[in-house]
């Protein structure tokens, strides 16, 4: 909880240096006759080394000029020498804390309230940035301004500028970086590289950020420019948690947090005849204690854990379309006949889906900083584990043969089938880590050891049943527009009871359990001679890097046969879903209790999509880097280069003439890259900052991309959202080469309001070549549509951008006081590629939208120890996957995001807090076409409403 008399008063005057390394810095001071604010302020900017102060103890104090060359502990001596006043470090940076000296009998606290311990952190995050030789953005972890109960990575990062959430439902799983592939972000947490399986198994980089709390973290860095001290396998950027650590406060921390949960959203819940899915409820709890021990308190402990269940029920509406011909018959795409400029439906399609996602999981770190010595030492692991019980039911309506009565809203075709299908989904994601973090610091010298090993799984067992029927002459009349922004809904039948009164045969009926896991151990060290931001001349910073990542996947298939009579299982309501018209019809029985043993297993198909998707890659990364610094007094000069040397190895299935052999094949390949960079940073008067960068980077193909022979899943939105499909068949190329991308960035960052406000207008260009894209095109296999998706490497692509955002904390307005942030990115890209047989031209990168805004503003309100928050996010629409012509290219819609939260302390120690998520109930959609002009899937999962009872 935030006193906001606290805020108000609260100074801080930031920097990145440790105060025992800056005994020995030795500055001119001129440092006039003042107030204490004014007198620090200008301490700060002649030392570089950060103060906090809180108002309330250094009002009407006024302090003697200090004049001369002397070391920065002696001027701050004099400066405040004949005050009442005392100087204390502050965590593992120690940044210095000004305060009043207590009297004789009063025990010293220091700064160990959540007011002053979330204030220290938001102004630590903004001194990484002031001070860095990097482009980059820093998010710190605050728990009553980070929203929503699972308060992910994820969720906290999308209000930075140029990061886009790419969202799993109604949150945002992973981000993408300057309209970059999430694939082409690395991420670690304390330097050690996340292990990632991808979605199931399918082997990509993205890290699902989703699965992270906050609370392990005191922050999270965004590097969007690179030196040789970066990791090299990054184009977007780098993504950085830094644990939080005991000693970023004095005395005990604690902060529990019990939470229920309202989804809006019921949908077929209750209708679709299963029990164990609750309509709207769920709830949470979490909490972070932290503390120091021993006799000088020279340990520190942290533990966090968190648990969470709710509900995420959604209706999907799918809009299979094609393009007409002036007679109304139905294209694929509009080159393949006399186009009349209008669309027709190929298919309607309604899923429903009931969700129950469970997560619990904690982490725990244990630190040594014995006293007298320059020695800091740590060790951290943590394990979070995700179940997400699914039922999809879909109800499909085929159609057949030309349109009549055609409209730009509507017409009429003959249905061709019916299918009726039920997939159930226990999916289990596991992550899990340990650190182990040493550091020693002597005068200019600093060496940095960290060792690793991180890793994830992924379960799940899926069942699938679908039936279907042939009806006779009955026809389906439609409406709306996919241009408009809606799918083609079926509006009416001229046999209303067709579904109910068909018989259905069995059409599909599998059990599907695939397993993944991935592991990467890492080592590097790193070391840094006279590279600080107060150095001047010379410095360097070396290091090196080893990792090993082994992804595997495993896939057991029972199909089964198929023709038997199931309309006894078929269940008919008068339920109606949300964009539906007619009733809902159900497979009325539970997958997991299904009489599988009844069905003739077909032991040849079983084999072969058993085999077919497994596959085994390992890879090897030593890299080495040096990185040379020269430091004026305000400008630094840094070049380097790291060496990335890669070698792999992949495992495949051999399939010859429909059949998948026992044992895999081995493919080996190998690169190695030199990859230069050069930056500069000058400090304009006027508290300016001015960073010029150039790099080189590379961008790694997947696993996946490299060793899957194929990979097939069915999870209802064809692989990863957006295509009509039901399933998808992702496959390898172990022909692909890594991208190699040219960077160049400049950026002017202005900052204010006692470093508490900055402005910053970045320019960002990447030319990338061997880009990677996916290409996808459709089959129908079995009576099921299927997206097929195959990676292939571009000739080039590039993309550029300008992102402007504005921040300023602790604004007094009214009597009041507000923290508001606003940023705005613009993004222009374009990639050749080739279809196989011709060359053509995106004008967006895959993952890029045009335009990325948004928004954050915090009203902290004294008189009820609390405050107000809301938060806004808007994401242009972009690219997903490239078609084989573009007409098929899909992609995700604009999508705004609205949240807001309250809370209020009731009596000491005990605050409640009231969120509400997705406030505007803008839900997703899902585009195809040449320009993205039409929707062919439309989401509603409701809003959410949080009851929060936190105790710190």
């Amino acid at each position: 909880m935030r006193s906001v008399k606290a805020i108000g008063a609260l100074t801080l005057l930031s920097s990145t240096v440790s105060w025992s390394a800056a005994l020995g810095a030795t500055h001119m001071f001129n440092i006039p006759a003042s107030t204490v604010p004014e007198a620090l302020a200008a301490f700060q900017k002649q030392s570089g080394v950060g103060v906090i102060a809180k108002g309330a103890d250094v009002q009407k104090i006024h302090v003697s000029p200090v004049h001369g060359m002397m070391d920065d502990q002696a001027a701050l001596q004099k400066l405040l020498a004949q005050t009442p006043l005392q100087v204390q470090t502050l965590g593992k940076s120690s940044t210095l804390v000004v305060s009043r000296k207590p009297a004789p009998h009063v025990r010293k606290s220091g700064i160990n309230d959540m007011e002053g311990l979330f204030v220290v952190g938001h102004r630590k995050s903004q001194t990484e940035k002031r001070t860095s030789n990097i482009v980059m953005d820093t998010v710190p972890y605050d728990p009553f301004e980070n929203l929503g109960g699972n308060s992910s990575i994820a969720s906290s990062l999308v209000l930075l500028p140029g990061v886009t959430g790419i969202v799993d439902g109604d949150e945002p799983r992973y981000v993408s970086l300057r309209g970059i592939s999430p694939d082409l972000n690395h991420t670690t947490i304390d330097g050690v590289t996340l292990a990632s399986v991808g979605e199931t198994g399918s082997g990509t980089r993205r890290v699902n950020l989703q699965d992270i709390p906050a609370e392990m973290t005191s922050r999270t860095n965004v590097y969007k420019s690179f030196t040789a001290e970066q990791d090299a396998d990054a184009i977007g950027g780098v993504i950085d948690m830094i644990p939080m650590s005991a000693f970023d406060h004095k005395g005990l921390y604690k902060y529990f947090d019990g939470y229920g949960i309202y989804s809006s959203y019921r949908g077929s819940v209750g209708h679709n005849g299963l029990k164990g899915y609750d309509p709207h409820m769920g709830a949470g709890a979490k909490g972070t204690i932290s503390d120091t021990f021993g006799k000088d308190h020279q340990f520190g402990i942290i533990l966090s854990s968190r648990y969470q269940a709710r509900v995420r029920n959604s209706q999907k509406q799918y809009g299979n379309m094609g393009y007409t011909d002036s007679s109304g018959k139905v294209m694929t795409n509009p080159e393949d006949g006399d186009w009349n400029d209008r669309t027709a439906p190929i298919s309607f399609q309604s899923g429903k889906f009931a969700n129950a996602i469970t997560t619990v999981g904690g982490s725990g770190k244990l630190e040594w900083r014995p006293t007298g010595t320059n020695l800091y030492a740590s060790v951290m692991g943590w394990s979070y584990d995700r179940w997400e019980h699914s039922v999809m039911d879909k109800q499909d309506y085929n159609l057949t043969g030309t349109v009549s009565d055609q409209t730009d809203e509507g017409g009429t075709r003959k249905v061709n089938s019916i299918y009726i299908r039920r997939r159930q989904d226990q999916w289990d994601r596991h992550h899990s880590g340990v650190i182990g973090h040493v550091d020693w610091h002597r005068g200019r010298s600093n060496l940095v050891a960290r060792a690793g090993y991180t890793w994830e799984t992924y379960d799940n067992v899926s069942t699938y049943l679908a039936g279907r029927t042939y009806p006779k002459n009955v026809y389906a009349n439609y409406d709306h527009n996919p241009a408009d922004g809606s799918v083609y809904l079926l509006r009416s039948l001229t046999d209303p009871s067709i579904a109910s009164s068909s018989k259905y045969a069995l059409s599909t009926a599998s059990v599907t359990r695939p397993h993944a896991w991935e592991g990467i151990p890492t080592a590097r060290l790193d070391y840094t001679f006279n590279a600080s931001p107060t150095s001047r001349g010379f410095g360097l910073v070396s290091g090196f890097q080893w990792r090993e990542l082994t992804i595997t996947n495993d896939v057991n298939e029972d199909e089964y046969g198929t023709g038997s009579d199931m309309t006894g299982q078929i269940d008919h309501t008068n339920y109606v879903a949300w964009k539906d018209r007619t009733p809902a019809t159900f497979i009325g029985v539970n997958g997991y209790h299904y009489p599988w043993s009844s069905l003739k297993k077909n032991a040849a198909q079983s084999l072969y999509d058993s085999r077919v998707s497994d596959y085994k890659y390992r890879e090897n990364i030593v890299d080495g880097y040096l990185s040379l610094h020269y430091q004026l007094k305000n400008t630094t000069f840094i070049a380097g280069v790291r060496v990335d040397n890669v070698n792999y190895s992949s495992w495949t299935p051999t399939i010859s003439n429909g059949t998948v052999s026992a044992g895999k094949s081995k493919t080996n390949g190998s690169y190695i890259n030199p990859l230069p960079s050069f930056d500069v940073v000058h400090h304009l008067p006027y508290q300016m900052n001015l960073h010029a960068s150039y790099s080189r980077t590379i961008g790694r193909p997947t696993p996946g991309n490299i060793a899957q022979a194929a990979n097939i899943s069915c999870d209802g939105d064809g692989g990863d959202g957006g295509g009509v499909a039901e399933c998808s068949i992702t496959q390898g190329n172990p022909n692909l080469k890594p991208r190699r991308s040219h960077n160049f960035d400049i950026s002017l960052d202005k900052w204010f309001n006692h470093n508490q406000g900055m402005f910053s207008v970045a320019f960002f260009s990447k030319w990338i070549q061997d880009d990677i894209y996916t290409m996808r095109t459709t089959e129908v296999i079995d009576n099921t549509l299927y997206d097929v998706r195959k990676p292939m490497n571009a000739s080039s692509s590039n993309i550029k951008g300008v992102e402007v955002s504005l921040l300023n904390r602790n604004m007094k307005l009214w009597g009041q006081y507000f923290d508001a942030s606003a940023n705005a990115t613009w993004l222009g890209g374009s990639m050749n590629y080739s279809n196989g047989t011709t060359m053509l031209r995106s004008h967006h990168l895959i993952y890029q939208p045009d335009v990325l805004v948004n928004g954050a503003l915090t009203w902290h309100i004294p008189q009820i120890e609390g405050g107000l928050r809301a938060t806004a996010n808007y994401s242009g629409r972009y690219l997903t996957s490239l078609g084989a012509t573009p007409n098929q290219n899909t992609g995700f819609g604009s999508l705004f995001t609205l949240n807001l939260a309250f809370w209020h302390q009731v009596y000491k120690g005990i605050s409640f807090k009231y969120e509400v998520m997705n406030l505007a109930n803008q839900q997703p959609k899902w585009l195809i076409g040449d320009e993205l002009q039409y929707t062919n899937q439309m989401d509603n999962y409701g809003r959410g409403v949080y009851f929060h009872v936190i105790i710190h």
